[in-house]
This record gives structure tokens, C-alpha cells and sequence, in this order.
């Protein structure tokens, strides 16, 4: 135990001399931390809180435009745009206006819109009134060239033209529902019952999907945000750079022969692999702790929201704990594997890299092909991230985390028992 101390204690005197490289580890990750969660914090919010210019040429004026151009003013993702430089906007001007890239939706309402939906819902009441014996509306047969027009520009992504779609979809289903409402009500011959088109909407407010949070205790978290992807992503990240400290004075040691000194002390290899990697996993989890209090103070200055850490934060303490091992066992593997710095660097540093791509630090797994998937498995920022996420989104127990835990510890002790034997296996050779 006395050589475990020591070594953390020498540890920190080689750290600590080195009073950049030191502060390098918690400003480069917080400031990582910053810049992710500014630039992300748009693609997260999907479309759900931001305000777009919508462009409109109404060649209808009727009843579908006015419905539509009113539902669209009066939400808050649209700006409405109908005309431009005091002109009403034509076809082809929106279709330029797009086509320039100067904006990213627009939305044609071709001529007879209103006159087709009314067709339509004269069809839909006159087959209805046939079944119970009333007289019947005007229809004609459905032409098929009336639809609304709906263009993106062309660099829009597919939730971005899903979104829209779908908000589009919606109006137009309200509206047709209105009329079809007023056709039903003028074939009865008495228009006073109709609903007026408040008391309609409000017939049907019990009527919907509305989401919420699997947990009644759970604050309102429905929507995953970047703060709350980005913090503790990006911390795992950086708590995996202390491969780079961590080899790197390995390597040091050995080349200035102090290492050799300490092998020649009898069972000194295993006591002093201990206190390195304690020392280092504190230093982990204590970079993680400011990488939280980064997410909890200073992102809401930018304007963000404050990061949420569940039902059971104090269960993230043995998560980082192991997510700690982790690193520093991987850290404490290429220092021993590699013998001189110009090979372990690049290899740690990129390998940490391929490491978090595959474990969803970049983009969420769900995402990937079924293959990238299961490879994902094999890195241990997977098996920390998901384990993060039980608790600060699932707002699970530690026992929900078991898993990734276990799997986590065995990683850890693998990589430090590959380490020794290679650091056995080497000292071996050199006597």
C-alpha cells in the first residue's frame, strides 16, 4: 500500500510541474464542451423552437388559402412571406427565390384549391346523405392537378421537409374538416347548428397525442437537448485523452531509466500500475465533476439550458469511477505496448477518436447501420455513455447501469493485466 501512495504522490509532482499541461486537461474538454453544445444546440431543438421565412404565392384566394396562410401566421415556426419588393409572389419567383438559396420553404396554392376541396367534401356529404335519405350537393367528378405545392430548397434536410409536411398536412385536414362540417349542416338545411369552427376545434382538444415523461417525478426533459448529449459526451471524450499525459511519462520514465529502477524493487510493478492508475482515474472524475458544473452554471450564460442530472445524481459517482478505470487502463496499456512517444501519441489520440465515433460521442448510435451497431459494443465510451444516460435521461437507478458497468471493469482489468504482462515480458528481455 506504501508503494501505491508513493506513486500517486510522485504522480502528482511530475503533474504538477507541468502546470499547462496540467490545466490543458480540464480548459481543452470545458472549452470542447462550450463550442459542441452552442453549435449543436439548433439540430437538437428539431425545428421545435426556431423560426423560419416561409415563402407563399396564393393563387387560390379562397377559402384553403385564407385557412392555410392564417394557421401558418399563426404559428411560431413560420414567417410568412406572400409577397416580395411589394409584389405578390409568382411561382417562378418563389421557385428562384429557393433555387438561390435566399430561403428554404415555399408553398404554392394553385388556382381552384378551394373549389376542389369543396367538390370533394359536396362528394363525401352526398354519399353519407344518400344512406340516410336526404337530398344531394353539386359534385363533379375529382381533378387530380389541384393539390397544394410544397418546395425546399435543396439543401434542406429530410427531418426539416418531414416537419413541414407534416404541419402542412395538418392544416389542410382541418380546413377540409370545416367544410365538409358546412356541407353536412347546408344538405340538413339548418346552417344555425353548424359549430361555429372555435367550438369544432375545441370539441376535439381531448383528441390527439400530446407527449410526456415516462416519469411523473421527472421534470420537463421531453425533448433531448445539446446540453444534455453534449456534457457528458464530450466529457467521456476528454476523460479519455488522459492517454496522452498518462503514455507519455511512461515512456518518459523509461526512457530516463527510472522505471528500470523501479523494477529492479522486488513486486514493485504491480503496486506502482495501481498508483498510477488511481492517481489518473482522480484525475478523470474530477474532470468530469467540472465538466458538469460547466453544464449546470456557465452554458445557461450562452443562453442554454441547464444541464439536468436525473432523479439519482450521486449514482453517477461509481459510474464515472468506472468510466475512469477505463481510461486511464487504456491510457496506462498504450504506454506500456508502445516504446516511444512518436508511436503511442498518434496512435492514442486517433484511436480515441475512432473510439468515440464508434460509440456514439459523434452521432447517436441508433443511427448507424446494424453492423456499426454491434461493432459500437466494442468501445468502452459506449458502454460509459449509455450508463450516463441511465441516469440523467432514463432517471433509472444504479442497478439499471449494472451492464455497462460490468462491462466497463472487465475492460479495465483486461487492458492492466495485457499491460503487465507485456511490462514483464519486456523487463525480462532487457535482463
Amino acid at each position: 500500500m506504501r508503494k501505491v501512495i508513493a506513486t500517486i504522490i510522485k504522480e502528482w509532482i511530475l503533474l504538477r510541474r507541468d502546470v499547462a499541461g496540467f490545466m490543458l486537461l480540464f480548459l481543452m474538454p470545458a472549452i470542447l464542451i462550450v463550442v459542441m453544445a452552442l453549435i449543436q444546440d439548433a439540430p437538437f431543438k428539431d425545428y421545435q423552437n426556431l423560426r423560419f421565412d416561409l415563402l407563399l404565392a396564393d393563387n387560390d384566394h379562397g377559402r384553403l388559402a385564407a385557412e392555410i396562410t392564417r394557421g401558418l401566421k399563426q404559428s411560431d415556426n413560420f414567417q410568412v412571406i406572400d409577397s416580395v419588393n411589394n409584389r405578390p409572389l409568382s411561382d417562378s419567383a418563389l421557385k428562384q427565390l429557393l433555387q438561390q438559396g435566399n430561403y428554404r420553404v415555399g408553398i404554392v396554392i394553385p388556382a381552384g384549391a378551394t373549389a376542389e376541396m369543396v367538390n370533394t367534401a359536396n362528394t363525401v356529404a352526398n354519399q353519407i346523405a344518400e344512406k340516410i335519405g336526404v337530398g344531394k350537393l353539386p359534385a363533379r367528378e375529382a381533378r387530380s392537378n389541384k393539390y397544394v405545392r410544397i418546395y425546399f430548397d435543396p439543401v434542406s434536410r429530410p427531418t426539416f421537409r418531414m416537419s413541414v409536411n407534416f404541419a402542412l398536412d395538418k392544416l389542410i385536414t382541418a380546413s377540409c374538416s370545416n367544410v365538409l362540417i358546412d356541407r353536412m349542416s347546408k344538405l340538413s338545411g339548418d346552417t344555425a347548428s353548424a359549430p361555429p369552427t372555435e367550438d369544432f376545434r375545441k370539441m376535439f382538444s381531448g383528441i390527439g397525442i400530446r407527449e410526456e415523461a415516462l416519469n411523473d417525478k421527472t421534470k420537463d426533459t421531453a425533448h433531448i437537448n445539446s446540453v444534455q448529449h453534449n456534457v457528458p459526451a464530450w466529457a467521456i471524450f476528454g476523460m479519455f485523452f488522459i492517454v496522452i499525459p498518462l503514455a507519455g511519462n511512461m515512456i518518459r520514465e523509461r526512457d530516463e531509466r527510472s522505471a528500470l529502477r523501479v523494477q529492479l524493487i522486488p513486486n514493485a510493478n504491480s503496486s506502482v500500475a495501481l498508483g498510477k492508475i488511481f492517481f489518473y482515474t482522480l484525475v478523470c472524475m474530477v474532470q468530469f465533476a467540472l465538466m458538469l458544473c460547466i453544464g449546470l452554471w456557465l452554458l445557461p450564460v450562452f443562453g442554454l439550458p441547464a444541464l439536468y442530472l436525473g432523479l439519482h445524481p450521486f449514482a453517477l459517482l461509481p459510474i464515472v469511477l468506472c468510466i475512469g478505470l477505463s481510461a486511464t487502463s487504456y491510457g496506462f496499456f498504450i504506454g506500456t505496448l508502445f516504446k516511444t512517444a512518436t508511436q503511442a501519441m498518434p496512435f492514442g489520440a486517433i484511436s480515441v477518436v475512432i473510439l468515440s465515433a464508434l460509440g456514439g460521442i459523434w452521432i447517436p448510435t441508433d443511427i448507424m447501420p446494424a453492423a456499426m451497431q454491434k461493432l459500437a459494443m466494442a468501445s468502452p465510451l459506449y458502454w460509459g455513455l449509455d450508463a450516463v444516460n441511465d441516469i440523467i435521461l432514463r432517471d433509472n437507478k444504479l442497478s439499471g447501469s449494472f451492464l455497462a458497468l460490468s462491462v466497463l471493469l472487465v475492460f479495465s482489468i483486461l487492458l492492466w493485466l495485457v499491460s503487465l504482462r507485456i511490462n514483464k515480458a519486456r523487463t525480462h528481455s532487457v535482463q
